[in-house]
């Protein structure tokens, strides 16, 4: 699907980011009051967070929103 290309950037983006922070899944659901396997959807680009979700992984994750959207 074409549609699913900028999710699945987003996802590996994310991913990234998480690991390089040295957080887990749960850390990062626990902090943005969302539930692990959401997480997880977004880093496999199979959901479609709103940017207030994504505005709330920014924060837990300690970075600005716009670089977890700068290389999409």
């Amino acid at each position: 699907m074409r549609g699913n290309f900028f999710y699945d950037r987003l996802g590996r983006c994310l991913f990234k980011v998480r690991e390089k922070k040295k957080m887990s899944q749960e850390q990062v659901a626990f902090l943005c009051d969302v539930d692990r396997t959401y997480i997880s959807r977004i880093e496999k680009g199979r959901a479609n967070p709103t940017i207030r979700i994504l505005h709330k992984i920014a924060d837990a994750l300690r970075v600005r929103l716009w670089k977890l959207l700068r290389n999409l």
